[in-house]
Order: C-alpha cells, then sequence, then structure tokens
C-alpha cells in the first residue's frame, strides 16, 4: 500500500505540470498577445476600453496639436517675406556716333570732242534752267563735250565734273568776237558826261517813282532832263527777284543809238547816281569798269529779255 500512495503522489505533478502548457500553448494561438482580452494573474478579464487604438492615437495627436497651438501659435503664421533688393538702373549705353558717308562721286564722262561757245552762256548742274548754276561761260570759249543731249542741252566736262551747257550757245566753228559798243570819241563822252545830273520832278512816267529807292529816282529824274525825247520808263515790278523788285532798277524804254547815248551819259555819271551796272543790247557794262569794257550775254530769247528795247540801270 505503501508503495501505490507514493506513485500517486508522484504522478499527480506530473499531469499538473501538463496542464499549464497546453493552456499556454492555447493562450497564443488564441492571440494572447493583442487579439482579445487576457486574463490576469489572478483569472480576472480586464473589462476592454470603448475607444479603438486609432481612434485614441488621433485624440491624442489632436491633444497634442491643441497644446502646440495653445504654446506657440506663431508656429502656423505664414513667415514674413524676404525684401527684395532695389534694383540698380544702369542706364543704357549711348550708340556711338555713325561716321557720314559721304557718297561716291560720279564717275566723269568720257569727252568725246570740243565745241565753241557763241555768247556768254551759264554752266548748270542739270539739263534745265532750275539746276544749280556752276559758273558763266564767257562768249568763244572751247568746251569739252560728251555728246550726251537731253531737252536742248549738251553735256560737258567743266573743271573734272559733268555739267550741262544750252545747246543752242554751242557752234562746232569759232564765232565771230561781238562788236563792242563804246564812246565814238573823248568829246562825245565828254558832252554825255557835261549834260550833269538833275533833280527835277519829271512829267513822263511820273507814277513810277512812289515806288523807288532814292538813287532810283535820282537816275529817272537826271534821264528824264537830258533826253526829253524818252516817251516811257519802267520802275518797281513786285514779285521780281532782281532788282526791280526792291525798287532799285529803272528801265529807260528806248532802243537804236539813242540807247547807247543815254548808256555813255549814264557811265559818266554813274558814280554821283549810285549806279551798280547798265545792260543794253545783250550787253553788260559794271560800275568800276572802264567806259569801254562791255561784256557780252546769253541770249535770253527776245528783244526785251536781252534788252534791244529799253536801257536797264541799276543802284545801290
Amino acid at each position: 500500500m505503501s508503495h501505490g500512495r507514493h506513485r500517486a503522489v508522484l504522478t499527480a505533478p506530473a499531469r499538473s505540470l501538463r496542464l499549464p502548457a497546453l493552456a499556454l500553448v492555447t493562450l497564443l494561438g488564441a492571440g494572447a498577445l493583442g487579439s482579445g482580452p487576457q486574463p490576469t494573474a489572478d483569472g480576472v478579464e480586464p473589462v476592454a476600453s470603448s475607444a479603438s487604438p486609432s481612434a485614441e492615437r488621433s485624440s491624442s495627436a489632436a491633444s497634442r496639436s491643441t497644446e502646440r497651438e495653445a504654446l506657440s501659435p506663431e508656429r502656423d503664421a505664414p513667415p514674413a517675406p524676404t525684401p527684395m533688393p532695389t534694383p540698380t538702373v544702369v542706364p543704357a549705353p549711348e550708340p556711338a556716333a555713325q561716321p557720314a558717308v559721304e557718297p561716291a562721286p560720279e564717275p566723269v564722262p568720257a569727252v568725246t570732242g570740243q565745241l565753241w561757245t557763241t555768247a556768254a552762256v551759264n554752266v548748270r548742274t542739270g539739263p534745265s534752267v532750275d539746276a544749280a548754276q556752276v559758273t558763266t561761260a564767257a562768249a568763244a570759249t572751247v568746251v569739252d563735250v560728251t555728246g550726251a543731249t537731253q531737252d536742248g542741252w549738251s553735256q560737258v566736262v567743266w573743271e573734272g565734273a559733268a555739267a550741262w551747257v544750252s545747246s543752242r550757245y554751242l557752234s562746232e566753228t569759232e564765232p565771230a568776237p561781238a562788236p563792242v559798243s563804246a564812246p565814238a570819241s573823248a568829246s562825245a563822252s565828254a558832252s554825255a558826261g557835261a549834260a550833269g545830273t538833275s533833280s527835277a520832278a519829271c512829267g513822263v512816267s511820273s507814277g513810277i517813282e512812289s515806288g523807288l529807292q532814292s538813287n532810283a529816282i535820282a537816275v529817272y529824274r537826271s534821264v528824264c532832263a537830258a533826253f526829253p525825247q524818252v516817251s516811257s520808263y519802267g520802275g518797281l515790278r513786285p514779285g521780281d527777284g532782281g532788282d526791280h523788285g526792291t525798287g532799285r532798277a529803272v528801265d529807260v524804254m528806248v532802243s537804236g543809238e539813242t540807247g547807247w547815248d543815254i548808256a555813255r551819259y549814264l557811265q559818266a555819271n554813274a558814280g554821283s547816281l549810285g549806279i551798280s551796272y547798265i545792260i543794253y543790247e545783250q550787253q553788260i557794262w559794271m560800275a568800276g569798269d572802264p567806259a569801254g569794257a562791255w561784256a557780252g550775254m546769253e541770249d535770253r530769247g527776245g528783244a526785251t529779255a536781252n534788252h534791244f528795247d529799253h536801257v536797264h540801270v541799276s543802284t545801290s
């Protein structure tokens, strides 16, 4: 009997040791690590919380956020803008002045021959009376021509440049010298000057005085007194670009030899009458030149334009 009781005592503890091991395995399989309620050491099951873990985390995060806002509200405020530096305005550099480009000179045309001028003629830059005047070529001047013509003008080479001359004043042969009018004799010149000047009023074309300057009036009155046969005079011409437009010129309407008598009289008294120049029969005399130094003028196309029907007198 005693042997049997001893075996019972030994067997009972072995079974009690196996039960806890099975219970442990059962607990692990059931998710004792967090999948369900866990028994405590006293065998009492804890009361489950009504809030889920994710809700608790949300609540905790909200609580911490509220605490942060209460402690430091400035942390959520937008950062102050960084002030931008004031840009420095640099003026654009002025463009460098470009040197003026002068046009290339026109090539000088080839000379094909030579012609003579038949009278004093204007040399112009183009084939027109409106073109600029280069100079006036005297009568019987030899000019180089290129053979080019346009509207009654001939191209010439004058002082190394192309120019133009009216074709009507060019000839293939040398013209005869123009007659030079001069006092017939010293006695004739003396008698013309002996007449002297006059300030007496003139009854012929007396209305012209209102538009004349003082020297022109003196010429008009003196010729009227010395040559009573003259029946007409001309004076101011408004709009005229010459001395007639300013009242400094007088036209003595006469022709033939009488005109030369009046011209010689005016030459002899040019100083006291303030005369600048005299034109008659397509010739001109400038004050200060000798009495016989008349120069030919270019043909202007008519008796009046060439001064064959009047003596023109310009004054200072």
